[in-house]
This record gives structure tokens, sequence and C-alpha cells, in this order.
């Protein structure tokens, strides 16, 4: 049986305090932020505690301390905690602690005060291995291009890691600091980070010191600067179009599937597509899948348009498989796969596939099981499986793709696609995250409920393409280009 991958986004959560504002205030403004601070902690540690995988995991040991390490910072904080900003970024670093995109916080409760951020004149931006000056409104600075050697004594990734790193999380990831470097020179009032005071820079191949000035930072030098120098993430439409003299481009940049909502509503369409002309399809000379812009989803909707074009038994004498999956057997988590049925009404294979979790969620419960394990019912691969894909295929991505997007990487390059474009993000074992509002309503976490076993991608394992895109994620006219000079390369 498939299993549905119904998982999250990619979450840039606590990644600064530009995200929480606009957000609709859930619950009126505490009197006292460390008590709010304490009571959102302790609802996060017992959600997590209740439902999620990891504490009763034995492959993974460390992660009770985690667990009960964050909420002892957390709470130590709370005797301190005076205002929202306390009670963000406490919040924030405990949610990024367990360098798991599938856990998260969102929803905040919006800031009943306006962002007091302030900067020193200059941005940053992370190039390869360097931090480059990319932005700069002060002459005083170091200047465009100027490569961060040091602060106040700490090397450049040091500071990086402590400076912006703990707020996001999974701070090991390319992506994650070429996403955040930009952010290393904006002072958004974290109390728990120190901010530079005198940093060493390489300008023109000489080391020069730089006593950084800071002033008040105006929106619109922010929105300026953050957007200088930045390889967006682009999204273009899902669909399918002509690619080249004989090949076609297939844009799925996103795996949702919110029922009626606009990606699944192009996706379907796109699916009907792909299956009306799929012998069409194969014959192709080229068949390029563009996932950018796509954070995940559902894996069905890659899954089921690569049996469509490679065959039933290609896709299964060749799809990446792991050894079964152990659901967290949590009365939350049972309720969340019931309510699965309003969105999969119309789906007799997706709603099989409910009522097996929902049996087996539980019977572990009856049982006083933590875990229960589903292993994949999938027939044997037959042993001459033969494909019926004939045309050359390319997987495209960007930084962002994960959970599902990932999914849909393994599965295209393990039947034969070649993976170009950008290294990928990169998720956890722990997958099929929920969304549960804290008790106060001040905030919402994403929590896992299950577990990959055996899984070929490691645990926070990015993808890495054969051939790298260094242009303009957007700029779909060279990536065409690109692409078909790798392809008469081959």
């Amino acid at each position: 049986m498939r299993r549905l991958a119904i998982g999250l986004g990619f979450a840039l959560v606590c990644g600064g305090a530009v995200q929480a504002q606009g957000q609709p205030s859930a619950s009126p403004e505490p009197q006292d932020w460390g008590q709010a601070l304490r009571q959102d902690a302790q609802d996060i540690h017992d959600v997590i505690a209740d439902s999620h995988p990891g504490p009763v995991d034995p492959d993974n040991p460390g992660f009770h301390t985690l667990l009960e390490q964050g909420l002892q910072t957390a709470l130590h904080r709370a005797e301190t905690a005076r205002t929202y900003e306390d009670w963000y970024f406490a919040l924030g670093q405990y949610a990024a602690s367990f360098d798991d995109a599938h856990l998260s916080l969102g929803r905040f409760q919006a800031n009943p005060n306006p962002w007091r951020m302030e900067w020193p004149g200059f941005l940053t931006i992370q190039r390869g291995d360097a931090n480059l000056v990319s932005y700069n409104r002060d002459p005083s600075a170091p200047p465009l291009g100027a490569e961060l050697v040091s602060c106040d004594g700490r090397p450049a990734e040091a500071f990086a890691a402590e400076f912006v790193g703990t707020g996001v999380g999974r701070w090991n990831l390319k992506e994650r600091r070429e996403i955040f470097s930009n952010t290393l020179f904006v002072d958004q009032t974290n109390p728990y980070v120190r901010r530079a005071s005198t940093c060493i820079f390489r300008v023109d191949g000489a080391e020069q010191s730089f006593d950084l000035r800071w002033r008040p930072l105006a929106d619109a030098e922010r929105d300026q600067g953050l957007a200088t120098g930045r390889n967006l993430p682009f999204a273009p439409p899902i669909g399918l179009r002509p690619y080249g003299a004989n090949g076609v481009w297939i844009s799925m940049s996103s795996f949702d599937s919110t029922r009626g909502g606009a990606a699944e509503t192009a996706l379907s369409a796109l699916a009907d597509t792909v299956t009306a002309q799929a012998a069409d399809l194969r014959d192709k000379q080229v068949v390029v899948f563009d996932l950018r812009g796509n954070q995940g989803g559902s894996s069905i909707w890659m899954s089921d348009m690569a049996r469509v074009l490679w065959g039933e038994d290609w896709v299964a004498a060749n799809q990446t498989r792991s050894q079964g999956v152990d659901w967290r057997a949590s009365q939350a988590n049972l309720d969340e796969i019931a309510s699965y049925r309003t969105q999969l009404a119309d789906n007799p294979t997706l709603l099989a596939w409910v009522d097996a979790v929902e049996t087996g969620l539980t019977g572990a419960r009856a049982a006083g099981r933590p875990l229960w394990r589903q292993t994949s019912d999938d027939a044997p691969p037959p042993a001459s499986a033969k494909t019926e894909m004939h045309a050359r295929t390319y997987v495209l991505t960007d930084y962002g793709c994960v959970s599902a997007c990932l999914d849909a990487v393994d599965l295209l390059t393990a039947l034969g696609a070649r993976h170009v474009g950008r290294e990928t993000s990169a998720d956890s074992v722990y997958m099929n995250a929920r969304e549960q509002r804290l008790t106060s309503g001040r905030a919402a976490i994403d929590v896992p409920m299950k577990v990959y076993r055996g899984r070929k991608r490691g645990n926070n394992e990015t993808a890495k393409p054969s051939a790298t895109w260094t242009g303009d994620l957007s700029d779909t006219e060279g990536l065409e280009a690109w692409i078909a000079d790798l392809d008469q390369a081959r």
C-alpha cells in the first residue's frame, strides 16, 4: 500500500522577528510574559512527549535529553522574561534545538509593539563558504564584497552559528546558512544572543578591523537590504508545456493536497493531462520535472505520475524502500488520522490507508504499546521489469525542497532521472506532522507522528545534484538552455 505523506512545507520558524509580524492575535496580551513563556514551553514539551515518536524511539536515545534540556532552558529564561521578544525567541530556540524541519512553531500571536531592529549600516550574504558584504549604506562600514573573518574574537562561522543558527536550527545545512546569512547584522532584540561590536573583514586581500555603529533599521532599508544578493526561491505555475524541439517541461511547484485549494486543483488537472498523454510523453527526447518552489505536501502526486510514465512494474522494482514506519500511538494522532476522512472522501485507496493506520494505532493503544509498526505490503518487485519511459529525464530542485519534495527526488533518481539545480534542504526521519494550537492560543506547533525505519536517505541528509545551477532561480529561460547543454553533453 502507498503511504500518504501529508507533510508540511518548509517552516522558517523563529528565523527573525519579521516573520511574526502580521500574524493574527489569537489571545489577549498576557500581563506576565514570564508566566506565558512557562505555560507555552511546558505545553510544547507535553505535546511532543505525548505524540512525537522521538521520546520513545529506541534509535534516538538523545531525543529525551533535548526535550528536557530545552524545557529547562525555557523555564530558566521565564524568570527574566518581560517582553514579547523574550517569549518569542525563547520558544523559537526551543523548537529549533531539535533540528527538524517537521517540528516547528508558527502562527504566533502578533507582537503588540513594533519590532525594534538595529543594524550597523551594512548586511552580508553567504556565497560558498564565505560571508560577503552585499549591502552598504555607511561609508565607514566594510565595503561591498568584503569577507567576514571574525567578530569579537569569534570566527565568522562560530559567530553566525550562535547569533543566527540557534534561532533557525539545522545550521549544518548549506541552504539554511545561505537563506539566513543576510540577518547576521540585523539585531532583532533577541535577548539570548550577543550582537557583534568589532569585526574583522578581509578587504582586497588584507584584514581590517571595523567598530560597528548600531542604529535603527528602517523598514525600507531592511526590505531592500535583505533582498539584495539573495537567490530567492521561485515557484513556476503548476502545469505541463513543450520544451525544446521534442521535450516536455512539467512544473510541480507544490504537492499541497488541501482539498479545493489552488495547488490541488492544478495538480489534479496536471495528473489528468499526464495520464491522457502518457504514451506521447514517454517517447519524448527529454522530460524535465521542475520542483522549484516545492516545499512538500503529499508524495502521492509524484508516485502516481511515476507509475503512469514508467509503468507499475518498473516503479515497483526500482523505488527506494524502507523497513516501514513506526507511528506514535497517541490519541491526538489517532484523531488526526481520522480527520483525513473528510479530505480523502473521494479516494478509496487513501481511505483504505486511513483505515489501516486507524486500526493499527487503536490496537497499539489497547495493548499499551507507544509505537505501531506499519510495514509495506507492496508486492515483491518483478524479476524482469522493463520501463515504459524512453525519454531522458531530469529533476530540477532549489534549496527549499523538503519533505514530499525530497521523496519525489528520491523516487525520480531511483527511476533513472538526473538530479540538477541546487542542493536541496533536508528533513529528519520524523514525518507526517500535524498542527496543534497551544492551549494558550499564542502559537501553534507542528509535531511529527511517525518515524521512518531504514530510509536510504539519512536523517537530515540533503540531495546533491550532479550539476549545480549558480544563476538566478527565477531564470527559467536560462535553466532551459543550461539543461539542454547538459543533455547535449551527456
